[in-house]
Parts: C-alpha cells; sequence; structure tokens
C-alpha cells in the first residue's frame, strides 16, 4: 500500500510507519504501538507494555468512524 497524503483521510498517516505488516505507531505516548484499522470497520492494537485492544463494528471505514477509532486508540495510553 502506498503511504502518500491522499490515500485515505487528512493525518491517517501522520505518525505511523510499518513493521511486521502491521502499523507501527512512531511518534507521541502511543510511540511502539503496533495495530491495524480495517476498512470495513475494524480495530486493534498492542503496546509494549502488552496491552491489546481490538475494536470489531459493521460500519465501513470512513469519517464517521474516525472519531470511534480514535476514541478506542486512546483508551489505553501507555506509560
Amino acid at each position: 500500500m502506498q503511504d502518500s497524503a491522499d490515500s485515505f483521510f487528512p493525518g491517517f498517516w501522520d505518525g505511523m510507519g510499518w513493521g511486521f505488516g502491521v502499523a507501527v505507531k512512531t511518534e507521541g505516548p502511543q510511540r511502539g504501538r503496533i495495530g491495524w484499522s480495517g476498512g470495513l470497520g475494524t480495530d486493534f492494537f498492542v503496546d509494549p507494555d502488552g496491552t491489546v485492544g481490538i475494536l470489531l463494528t459493521q460500519v465501513e471505514m470512513g469519517e464517521d468512524m474516525s472519531s470511534l477509532v480514535a476514541q478506542f486508540q486512546s483508551l489505553h495510553e501507555p506509560s
């Protein structure tokens, strides 16, 4: 997948890299978090401390879902 500013919605790729086939947070308080946001309403993350988060919905990803995913991603701030 191409990492370009217009390949999804604005800001989606900010502070992200790739490793082991998933996204890796490279900046901020969640640095080192790996995970993936799927196009059909799924999201998961694994933090360096071992915390795992899984979100399963039946709503296609888009601007309406971005706030839900952002809230889910902020539920656990690794120390």
